[in-house]
């Protein structure tokens, strides 16, 4: 690449492997940071290069590793070359003949950062936390995502930001849901908007809240208060769990363009137009919520919508879930264990349709694969690694 200006602005950040490394021992908490898993998307590794006086100060009382995803996308910055980096951590991408994989550009990110996890779970005994920083295409408050499990919640909860729960049914192949799926607790943080300098400041501030919840760092009173405040101001009193309820899924060819003006979390009136697609407007069927609406060039999602989970729901879900009451579903007719480790339901299609899905999501179990006949669900909560983890954090 020759050095002209504009090929130097593109690649002004830091696009190493390790940003970051710092081994604390066996037994001591870690965090892993993913930045940059899309290649729009560089407020992460900003934030972290801010960062790195402190990093270096030799203050740091847990581990710290820093990724970066997608390098070539970074360097290029764009979301993706061939494939986005977040869709590819699945059985599908693996079954891929060695002469396919080889033309895919995502697949050697992919195989290294598979490297690098699997190095620190031989390391690391205690306490692990993943933590992959996004901004998005829609002016947004800062907040953070999960896959619907236990110890996901606990962690997060903590902090000063919305929580959205259940992305893992419609995003399929999502680096998180993959780490989730070890029994890790994963999480993504969005900051804000892709050009916002703010969501630079978001995620510096929440990656400090981070390091201080996990053990990591223990941080000033002072600067724990300036980080809390900051995100607490942002969000605007939006301290609530979320979970996704829709999906609208660009389809290849589809020619997708959302109405000006939308913000995440944004509430819509029935018959609101929202986007349109091959020429036809796109309208809210009822009052709903906005989220994520798509304001870029590359991507597969148009929008979604979600809904605010009333408090005593997430209580009396974590109670079921801790009593294993999901094993009465086994008993239904049309339903039984996907294996004996018990970690999944195959339930008959006409079955399904009797059931309401909130009932599989109140006991922890999401949509996987639907074939002809069956519906797999999977149970985070059975290969959680609880053990691992506190009952409770304090501070922020």
């Amino acid at each position: 690449m020759s050095d002209t200006p504009s090929s130097r602005k593109r690649t002004e950040i830091d696009v190493s492997r390790i940003l970051f490394e710092h081994y604390a021992g066996t037994e001591a908490p870690c965090v892993v940071v993913f930045c940059g898993i899309h290649g729009n998307e560089k407020a992460g590794i900003k934030a972290v290069q801010r960062m790195m006086p402190f990093l270096k100060k030799g203050m740091l009382k847990g581990s710290l590793y820093v990724l970066t995803g997608n390098i070539p996308a970074l360097i290029n910055d764009q979301r993706f070359i061939d494939m986005d980096l977040n869709r590819v951590w699945s059985r599908n991408m693996t079954s891929l003949n060695a002469a396919k994989q080889k033309r895919i550009s995502e697949n050697r990110d992919r195989k290294e950062i598979l490297g690098i996890i699997s190095d620190i779970r031989k390391q690391v005994l205690g306490p692990l936390y993943f933590i992959d920083v996004h901004t998005t295409s829609a002016a947004s408050i800062p907040f953070i995502t999960i896959d619907d499990a236990l110890i996901n919640r606990r962690f997060t909860k903590v902090f000063p930001v919305p929580v959205v729960l259940g992305i893992e049914e419609y995003l399929h192949g999502a680096l998180l849901s993959f780490i989730n799926q070890m029994g890790f607790v994963s999480l993504g943080f969005e900051a804000g908007r892709h050009d916002d300098e703010q969501a630079v400041c978001n995620a510096e501030s929440f990656l400090y809240l981070v390091l201080d919840v996990a053990k990591i760092a223990v941080l000033e009173e002072r600067t724990l208060a300036l980080h809390k405040e900051r995100l607490q101001r942002l969000t605007l009193g939006r301290r609530h769990f979320y979970e996704v309820i829709y999906r609208y899924g660009i389809q290849e060819g589809e020619q997708f363009t959302m109405r000006p003006g939308f913000r995440n979390f944004q509430p819509v009136k029935k018959g609101r137009e929202l986007a349109e697609s091959n020429g036809k407007v796109i309208r809210a069927g009822k009052d709903r919520v906005i989220f994520m609406p798509l304001y870029q060039q590359q991507g597969e999602d148009g929008f979604f919508f979600v809904r605010r989970i009333p408090s005593w729901v997430l209580g009396l879900s974590a109670l079921f879930r801790l009593l294993r009451l999901d094993a009465v579903l086994a008993w239904l007719p049309g339903v039984s264990w996907i294996d004996g480790e018990k970690q999944g339901l195959r339930v008959d299609l006409k079955t399904a349709s009797f059931m309401a899905k909130s009932v599989f999501h109140f006991l922890g179990y999401r949509e996987v694969v639907e074939d002809e006949d069956h519906l797999l669900v999977y149970n985070r909560e059975r290969i959680a690694r609880k053990e691992r983890y506190p009952l409770r954090y304090s501070r922020p």
